[in-house]
C-alpha cells in the first residue's frame, strides 16, 4: 500500500475545519447553550415530580377514551361539571405527554417535559437574538436573562401545570419569532404559533402581529397560505370537538366557566376580565417587594411572587430598541397585546415565584433587547442585566434549597 505524503496532516486539517464549521454554526451554539440550561434545570428541579401533574391526568383520560379526569382530590385544578371533573388549561402539554403516558401510565413524571420545555427556550432564546443581531457576548447575556432573570427557570423545574403552561407558550412562541427572523415559512409560523397558543391561551393574541410580519412573503406568494392554512385546520377542528363535548360549545374553552363555578359563584361576582382587578396588577407587576429578613440572605421571595421591577430591569433594555423599523413596531404591539389581558385578570397567579404572568409577553420583549444591541453596545444596560440574572438566581436558590425561610415569620 502507497501512503501518500502529508496525508494525515490532510485528515487533521479537514478534522479541525469541521470543527471550526460546527463551533461558527449558530444552530451549534444554540444548541450547546440548550444544553448548558437543561444541566442547570435538573440540577434545580432535582428531579423531582409534582403533585399537579393535570396534564398527565388528561392524557391518561384521552387514552382511555374520554375528556373527563379521575378526581384524585382538590388540589387538582378541575372544574366539577355534570358529575365529572375536567381540566381547563389549554391541552397541547398532554397532547406531547399522550406517548409516554400511553407507555409508563400516569406513573410518568411530569417535570420531565417542563424541563425539555424549558431547554428548548434556551435554544430559541438563542437561535431568535442570534437571527435579530446581537453579537455573541449580548446573546449569551440575553439567554441568561431569560431564563435566570425571570421566572422562567423556576417554572421549567418545577412541573406544575400553571407553570409547564407558562413554560410551553414561552418555549414555542421563541421558535415562531426565530422562524420569523429566519426563513419566515408561514406554515411553520403558524405550527409553532398555535402551539404556543395552546399552551397559554393569551398567546392567540400575538397572531394578527405574526400575519402581518408575514404580509409581504404572502403577498409576493398568495399559495404559500395554503399550507398555513392547513396547520390551522389541523389545531382548530380538534380544539372545536374538545371543547363541544365538554361544554356543549365549541367556542368555550373553559376558563370562563371555571371561574364563575370555582371563584365566584354567584350572579352578582364579577368577571373574569374586568378594570378592577388593575390596581392588583399593576401591584404584582410593578411594586410587590420581595422580604427583608435578619439572615443571610437578607432579601427573600415571597409566596406572593416578586415584581419585575426587582427581578427583571434589564426588560429596560427593550426600550432602546430602534422604533422606526417595522418588526421592533410589531413585537411592541404583540407584547401589549399579550400584556393587556393579565392585567385585567382576575388573579395574578398566587402562589408564585415572581411575576409569571409576565412569561406571556417577555418573549417578544427579548427580541426587542437583540434589536436594541444590534448596532450598539448599550453599556448602560449591562448592570440591569446582570442584576436581573444574580438577584433572580439568588432568590431561585432560596426558594429551591431555603424555602423554610420564606414561611419562617422570625426569619
Amino acid at each position: 500500500m502507497i501512503t501518500l505524503p502529508g496525508r494525515e496532516n490532510f485528515a487533521a486539517n479537514d478534522a479541525r475545519n469541521v470543527a471550526r464549521r460546527l463551533a461558527n454554526d449558530e444552530r451549534v451554539q444554540a444548541g450547546v447553550a440548550a444544553l448548558v440550561a437543561l444541566a442547570l434545570l435538573i440540577l434545580i428541579s432535582r428531579g423531582q415530580n409534582t403533585p399537579f401533574n393535570n396534564y398527565v391526568l388528561l392524557a391518561n383520560a384521552w387514552l382511555q377514551g374520554h375528556p373527563w379526569i379521575h378526581f384524585p382530590g382538590d388540589w387538582i385544578d378541575a372544574m366539577p361539571y355534570h358529575g365529572k371533573a375536567y381540566i381547563v388549561e389549554a391541552p397541547l402539554p398532554a397532547v406531547i405527554l399522550l406517548p409516554f403516558v400511553w407507555g409508563w401510565g400516569t406513573n410518568i413524571n411530569q417535570t420531565w417535559l417542563s424541563i425539555a420545555l424549558g431547554t428548548l427556550a434556551a435554544y430559541g432564546i438563542w437561535r431568535t437574538a442570534r437571527l435579530a443581531g446581537a453579537n455573541r457576548a449580548w446573546t449569551l447575556g440575553i439567554t441568561a436573562f431569560g431564563l435566570f432573570g425571570t421566572s422562567l427557570a423556576q417554572c421549567a423545574a418545577s412541573g406544575d401545570v400553571w407553570f409547564l403552561a407558562q413554560v410551553g407558550g414561552f418555549a414555542f412562541t421563541m421558535l415562531t419569532l426565530a422562524e420569523l427572523l429566519g426563513a419566515a415559512a408561514p406554515w411553520r409560523v403558524a405550527l409553532w404559533a398555535l402551539c404556543a397558543c395552546y399552551c397559554r391561551y393569551p398567546l392567540f393574541l400575538a397572531l394578527p402581529f405574526y400575519a402581518l410580519a408575514l404580509w409581504p412573503q404572502v403577498r409576493a406568494r398568495p399559495q404559500r397560505l395554503v399550507p398555513a392554512a392547513m396547520v390551522g385546520l389541523s389545531f382548530a377542528l380538534p380544539s372545536a370537538y374538545y371543547d363541544y363535548i365538554r361544554w356543549g360549545t365549541p367556542v368555550d374553552v373553559g376558563f370562563t366557566m371555571f371561574y364563575k363555578v370555582m371563584v365566584a359563584p354567584g350572579k352578582h361576582a364579577p368577571p373574569a376580565f374586568s378594570s378592577i382587578y388593575v390596581p392588583m396588577q399593576l401591584k404584582n407587576f410593578f411594586y410587590e417587594m420581595p422580604r427583608f429578613v435578619h439572615t443571610p440572605p437578607y432579601v427573600i421571595p415571597t409566596m406572593a411572587g416578586m415584581a419585575l421591577t426587582f427581578m427583571s430591569p434589564g426588560l429596560l433594555l427593550a426600550f432602546a430598541a430602534p422604533l422606526r423599523e417595522r418588526f421592533v413596531q410589531l413585537m411592541w404591539l404583540a407584547t401589549l397585546a399579550c400584556a393587556i389581558p393579565n392585567f385585567v385578570y382576575y388573579t395574578t397567579g398566587m402562589s408564585q415565584f415572581g411575576a409569571r404572568h409576565a412569561l406571556d409577553f417577555i418573549p417578544f420583549m427579548l427580541v426587542l433587547m437583540a434589536f436594541a444591541v444590534r448596532s450598539s453596545p448599550q453599556w448602560w444596560a449591562v448592570p440591569l442585566v446582570v442584576w436581573s440574572i444574580g438577584f433572580t438566581s439568588l432568590e431561585l436558590w432560596v426558594w429551591q434549597w431555603r424555602s423554610g425561610l420564606i414561611n419562617d415569620p422570625y426569619a
